[in-house]
């Protein structure tokens, strides 16, 4: 009898850590994501990386990356997805509510991919091609692909002509055109968006348009730039304030906890950090932080602890305390690669995934890489043995961009 009580125990504590685990994961998810989009709940397998033919002379192409610890294989490129055509700067991308397909595009084409990465996640396919975004919609650039349930809200860099005003569009899962949204006049430039539901505020950030962003970055207009951020009414789709923040405030990241009602943004040519923080019916706009050069993507850590910049213009990334989100202080740096550029953060938060293609008009270096980060309660460390060469492909040198894991 004691035997089996005990077995019995013994099997309700396995069971218990078990949910444990699970509830961890559902508790520390993928930052950064939409919060409609399901969270993957394990470890990830699968690393998919948007890639750029370096040269342009051959079609564009996701790559698929061996991530478990456990396989064979681990650290290496396991497949890859011929997107069909060339010259389209492959850029960002976003799953879907219901994480079955990631929605991908091209920035200087504006075509978009559909891809099914549910029947076998090793090797994604082509579900469906956008070709006529631009007709559709009258914007051209799409960048961030913001799940929603049974949609994808877009936007766009530009108008349809390449110059502005930018805008968002939203889409069915499936490919449907639904709407256009309008930028306010007095923001006319776009670049992300992200939502915060129980505050029922979206807020969306500027860039430039692709009759800037196409030319070498010595010929670019830095006139030709936005700063602002816009605070919108999430439900009605509405703009309620603009505000100002640095030169090219890029990513758009609100705090996780549910009862913070403010987030940050990295200024990509103001070498800054900038907070938005909502105050009683209106939102303060600030500087809170000097970064290294050319800031160029922002993750959070999923204990909302810490935000992830990585310095394009100085070969860095460095990670801020944001306990006191209008005092954060620099904890660690470390120089993974030549210019750092897209992140992406795990479930647990214990790993980093690095890129260093930011866009092809602005790379400095001929070498591109994915770099793998850990991070612990010392800061970050660069792994030395995870580095996946995507210099030396058949068709040779490729730009990895953003990334997203499975």
């Amino acid at each position: 009898m004691k035997r089996f009580i005990g077995s019995r125990a013994l099997r309700a504590m396995v069971i218990a850590a078990t949910l444990a685990g699970l509830t961890s994961w559902t508790l520390l998810a993928e930052t950064c994501l939409s919060p409609y989009v399901k969270r993957l709940g394990r470890q990830e397998k699968y690393l998919y990386v948007f890639c750029v033919d370096a040269d342009a002379r051959d079609n564009d192409f996701v790559a698929v990356i061996d991530v478990d610890p456990d396989s064979a294989k681990y650290g290496t490129l396991i497949h890859t997805l011929d997107l069909g055509t060339k010259g389209n700067e492959t850029h960002h991308w976003g799953y879907t509510d219901d994480r079955t397909r990631i929605w991908a595009g091209g920035l200087l084409s504006s075509r978009i991919w559909i891809l099914d990465v549910a029947t076998d996640p090793a090797k994604p396919r082509i579900e469906k091609v956008l070709d006529n975004v631009t007709a559709t919609t009258g914007l051209s650039g799409p960048h961030t692909y913001y799940a929603l349930p049974g949609r994808m809200l877009i936007s766009f860099l530009g108008a349809g002509d390449g110059g502005l005003p930018a805008g968002f569009a939203e889409f069915t899962n499936d490919g449907k055109f639904i709407r256009r949204i309008e930028n306010p006049a007095e923001a006319p430039y776009g670049y992300d968006v992200a939502i915060k539901p129980n505050l029922n505020r979206m807020v969306s950030s500027s860039f430039t348009p692709m009759r800037n962003y196409r030319k070498p970055l010595a010929q670019m207009d830095l006139k030709d730039f936005g700063r602002e951020l816009t605070v919108w009414d999430f439900k009605e789709r509405k703009p309620l304030q603009v505000g100002k923040a640095g030169l090219a405030p890029l990513e758009v990241r609100w705090s996780l906890k549910p009862e913070n009602n403010y987030g940050f943004t990295n200024c990509a040519l103001d070498n800054s950090i900038w907070l938005f923080k909502g105050n009683g019916g209106s939102y303060e706009f600030k500087k809170v932080a000097d970064t290294g050069a050319m800031p160029v993507d922002l993750r959070q850590s999923p204990d909302d602890r810490y935000l992830y910049v990585s310095c394009f213009g100085d070969n860095t990334i460095q990670q801020w305390d944001v306990s006191d989100p209008e005092h954060p202080k620099l904890t660690s740096t470390v120089a993974p690669v030549v210019q750092p550029n897209m992140m992406h953060v795990t479930g647990d938060g214990k790993r980093m995934y690095v890129s260093n293609s930011l866009l092809s008009t602005l790379d400095h270096s001929g070498r591109f890489y994915v770099r793998l980060i850990h991070v612990g309660p010392d800061g970050m460390k660069v792994d030395p043995f995870f580095n996946v060469d995507l210099n030396n492909l058949p068709t040779g040198p490729a730009r990895g961009h953003d990334m997203l894991i499975n």
